[in-house]
């Protein structure tokens, strides 16, 4: 017995999920012959009984336990004894029901149900995570700042924090490491600290930029503006700025570089580049002047642009073929639009969240 690690409570009574039942007892005997010390119970109030006689747990424990058919096997009553106590038991709640029904699931895992599941693989792959936890380790010399679990290994800690407490309300703390703050302890361990070599996914920034099509509906015109620099003739928009709409960027850079006032009245397209350093997001607008009695385009040249002008797509295709676009995208959709391409509604820019 000198092999044992933990203490396994099985609570599951004869009438549920013979097969499962089966499965896990197989698993024990094939997989972990020697890592656990088994304690089996039909009720929760024998579990209940095991739980509270022991005084000084010379082992960690692990609980899997049914949903239960009745108040004789029900759970709860065994998780909220044993939580009164003790955070270091990890719970496993083994039931299709939960895992289907939003409702129970919250309910369970806010009881401090560390994992719910209806099949057993997962559980065999959480015992051999487990496992290294109840190993001694010579270099044990972190605690753990949830639940004060001590004598945890780096290594140790890395599988413990995110297995036991990934449900824990984040809570400010000075990490035990290197002593800068966070508000998500299991994530900074593992960007952090985590002794496996592994990539680290680090969220870049993200600009956003709005660009217009806007077509003057009497003559067909589109409205371009000639880039500072001689860049050449490009769409009217620009970069969305802090805590700006997307919709209101679009008019806002129009009005600045073009001198129009627009009203947009569609999306073209909506793109996502990622790159090495930074993410960029492009909304193609379509829109038609605010009033096409008064949207003469600017002509006083400024840092925004150099002026604008409202060209047909005959223009603009010579204007491709002299060099004087900054880029293809003016010809292209000044094209399609032409062609009848497809608008899709502003809408599916809600500003809001659903």
């Amino acid at each position: 017995m000198s092999s044992v690690l933990f203490d396994l409570i099985l609570v599951w009574s004869s009438q549920e999920s013979d097969a499962d039942y089966l499965e896990l007892q197989n698993l024990l005997k094939t997989e972990f012959p020697n890592e656990f010390l088994i304690h089996s119970f039909t009720t929760t109030k024998q579990a209940i009984e095991h739980v509270q006689s022991i005084k000084k747990p010379s082992r960690l424990s692990i609980v899997i336990t049914k949903l239960g058919t009745n108040e004789e096997t029900s759970s709860k009553p065994l998780i909220e004894a044993i939580r009164s106590h003790d955070k270091h038991t990890f719970i496993i709640l083994h039931s299709c029901t939960a895992c289907r029904d939003p409702n129970i699931r919250w309910s369970f895992a806010s009881l401090g149900v560390n994992m719910i599941t209806e099949t057993i693989k997962p559980i065999r792959d959480v015992f051999q995570q487990l496992i290294p936890l109840a190993q001694p380790s010579s270099k044990s010399k972190y605690a753990c700042l949830y639940c004060k679990w001590p004598s945890f290994s780096l290594e140790q800690l890395c599988i413990h924090v995110p297995l036991y407490h990934t449900n824990e309300q984040e809570f400010s703390v000075k990490c035990n490491l290197c002593q800068r703050p966070t508000h998500n302890y299991a994530v900074h361990l593992h960007d952090e600290h985590s002794p496996e070599q592994h990539p680290r996914s680090i969220a870049g920034p993200l600009y956003a930029f709005s660009l217009v099509v806007c077509r003057r509906k009497r003559d067909n015109c589109f409205l371009v503006v000639q880039e500072s620099g001689s860049m050449g003739f490009w769409l009217p928009g620009g970069r969305v700025e802090l805590g700006e709409q997307l919709d209101k960027a679009a008019e806002r850079e129009t009005l600045e570089e073009a001198g129009v006032k627009i009203r947009l009245t569609g999306v073209l397209k909506i793109e996502f580049i990622p790159r090495s350093d930074s993410n960029r997001l492009r909304i193609i607008f379509f829109a038609e002047p605010a009033d096409e009695n008064d949207c003469e385009p600017k002509t006083i040249p400024d840092y925004e642009s150099y002026g604008a002008m409202w060209l047909t797509y005959e223009q603009t295709v010579q204007c491709s073929t002299q060099g004087q676009l900054r880029g293809n995208e003016p010809l292209k959709w000044f094209k399609y639009i032409a062609q009848d391409g497809i608008i899709h509604p502003l809408s599916i820019l809600s500003k809001n969240e659903l």
